[in-house]
């Protein structure tokens, strides 16, 4: 995988044993180049400012975990990133931590391209989701629950397709992009983007339409109209 330029990152990196925290320091320095990883036991709202990190990658393995996750989230600094890696979040959590500014919710076995995805979107204020969490969201009708209840155009019967509303306008060229055949370097040449940000928007497209693949993406965008045939 091609790494970014380097950077200058600070992280702190909370996980419960050490042989946890070791595993996911290395994956964060293989992700991005000049990436400082303080690491801790315990997420402390205290030592994250202390530790001058702009972003928490919270590894959440317990209940008690994923609660005091939300708990830091709701009184984070501002401008404060915050990734958190949880297997099979409940969706009542995943909608929690989404109204509290999570920027990344990924599943704890993610692997570098996963991590480096979710630092990204942590750094630029975007919001990742792996395939699974919005799963969860479509299953439990979650994702109607965040919108403004008194839109009467609200359909509470929510399907995947109806997702393909929501994505951004660059998406949009980006699945048309995809549609014809494209790699990341290409789209990313065409866009005049780094290839990074292509595989970001890639991976947002993904999880937003809860597609398995790229394929799976462009036949939601055929049936939906958003690509020409």
């Amino acid at each position: 995988m091609e790494k970014r330029d380097d950077i200058s990152l600070r992280v702190l990196l909370v996980a419960g044993t050490s042989a946890r925290r070791v595993h996911l320091a290395a994956v964060m320095s293989r992700a991005l180049r000049g990436v400082t990883v303080i690491s801790e036991s315990q997420i402390s709202p205290a030592k994250f400012v202390a530790s001058k990190s702009s972003i928490l990658v919270a590894d959440l393995d317990t209940p008690g975990e994923a609660i005091a996750m939300l708990a830091f989230l709701q009184g984070a600094p501002s401008g404060a990133g915050a990734v958190a890696l949880i297997d099979d979040p409940d969706p009542a959590w995943v909608r929690s931590a989404l109204k509290t500014s999570v920027n990344a919710v990924i599943s704890r076995d993610a692997t570098v391209e996963d991590v480096q995805l979710a630092l990204q979107a942590a750094e630029a204020g975007f919001v990742l989701l792996h395939p699974t969490s919005v799963h969860g969201l479509l299953q439990n009708n979650s994702i109607t629950e965040m919108s403004d209840p008194s839109d009467e155009d609200i359909d509470h019967d929510l399907g995947r397709e109806d997702l393909l509303g929501d994505l951004t306008t660059r998406e949009n060229e980006v699945l048309r992009l995809v549609s014809m055949g494209l790699g990341n370097k290409e789209i990313a040449v065409r866009l005049a983007i780094s290839e990074h940000t292509a595989k970001f928007h890639i991976s947002a497209i993904l999880g937003k339409l809860h597609a398995a693949s790229r394929t799976e993406a462009v036949s939601l965008g055929i049936r939906k109209g958003l690509i020409p045939i």
